[in-house]
């Protein structure tokens, strides 16, 4: 059983996701709270929570905020951020802060189980919409603390690969770009994975965002 916090100052947003996470065999809703602060505060005596499902914008205390506070933890759960902003310095923000995810509330049921499943067993999300509008944000304000990439070793080429991951395109469309064949484009993928422990394309697409490759 997947154990879930919702984190959103909108009551029916909050208790509509709480109704349709806990109508699913796997989840359980064990935390509501209208803010970061709430949310935090109510950890010490609420079951072990694995995946925080987390808005942006709120009172008291907001996503960005709680990120920071829930980095600090020695077992930090699993973070997707539900909001509705796709074009917002704040995307940028809470992906560099840690989140292990990205949806829009405007996207449909059945991605955001899936998307609530992925993060919860480890995995990464980022809707596409999401990734153009991080890599363009980064394009023009590249001051957001980039990740360390030196200890993966990656060559000059698998760098190009993870940048073009980054910037949401498919091995078709890498190969096009590099003047590579698609196998050759899944080798290097394969290595960038395997180097930087990067469970999938996804995941890999985060990094290359937060390193500023993108």
């Amino acid at each position: 059983m997947i154990r879930i916090a919702v984190v959103d100052d909108q009551e029916l947003v909050r208790e509509g996701l709480s109704m349709m996470l806990s109508a699913q065999t796997d989840l359980d809703v064990v935390l509501e709270a209208a803010h970061g602060r709430a949310f935090l505060d109510a950890l010490d005596t609420s079951p072990a929570i694995d995946l925080v499902l987390l808005d942006l914008r709120m009172p008291v205390m907001d996503g960005i905020a709680t990120l920071a506070e829930l980095s600090r933890l020695h077992r930090r759960p699993a973070v997707l951020v539900v909001t509705t902003f796709a074009r917002d310095q704040l995307v940028v923000e809470a992906i560099a802060s840690g989140a292990d995810g990205y949806v829009l509330k405007r996207g449909s049921r059945a991605d955001l189980l899936r998307a609530v499943r992925t993060v919860a067993q480890g995995g990464s999300v980022l809707a596409p919409e999401v990734t153009r509008a991080v890599t363009a944000r980064l394009r023009t304000q590249p001051s957001v603390v980039p990740a360390d990439l030196s200890g993966y070793r990656l060559t000059r080429r698998e760098l190009d690969v993870l940048g073009l991951v980054g910037c949401g395109l498919n091995n078709h469309e890498i190969a096009d770009q590099l003047s590579l064949s698609p196998h050759t484009v899944k080798t290097h993928l394969t290595s960038v994975l395997a180097k930087t422990g990067s469970r999938d394309r996804t995941q890999a697409a985060l990094l290359a965002i937060r390193a500023g490759l993108a």
